[in-house]
């Protein structure tokens, strides 16, 4: 998914009681990133893999607290964030491309299929 170049986000907020990350964009969205999904879906080489090799994260890993806190966002040039985690894991750079392809909002979900 390509986004329009003057689609960013505005804002983010870190609802750290109901464990999700709210970002609101200039075209009006706001996308929805429960923690546990955004941690399973860490596009590191540690945690995806790379080159052929497997990484360290699956649908069947199971995350610990620490794991699925959410310290920190750090803004990674003009195109993606950074989350730093609760156990200290901070080398995904996530996208705004994949920020918006990954929302869970019900709007983004029903768009893709997804129950």
């Amino acid at each position: 998914m390509r986004l329009p170049d003057d689609v960013m986000p505005t804002s983010y907020l870190m609802d750290e009681e109901n464990g999700t990350l709210f970002i609101s964009w200039t075209d009006g969205h706001e996308s929805v990133h429960p923690y546990e999904a955004l941690r399973r879906g860490c596009p590191c080489a540690w945690c995806a893999g790379e080159g052929g090799q497997k990484g360290s994260v699956d649908a069947t890993t199971q995350f610990t607290n620490e794991q699925t806190t959410l310290y920190e966002l750090q803004m990674v040039g003009r195109y993606g964030l950074t989350p730093v985690w609760g156990d200290g894991h901070h080398t995904g750079i996530y996208t705004y491309e994949r920020l918006r392809a990954t929302c869970m909002c019900d709007e983004c979900r029903q768009a893709r299929g997804v129950s």
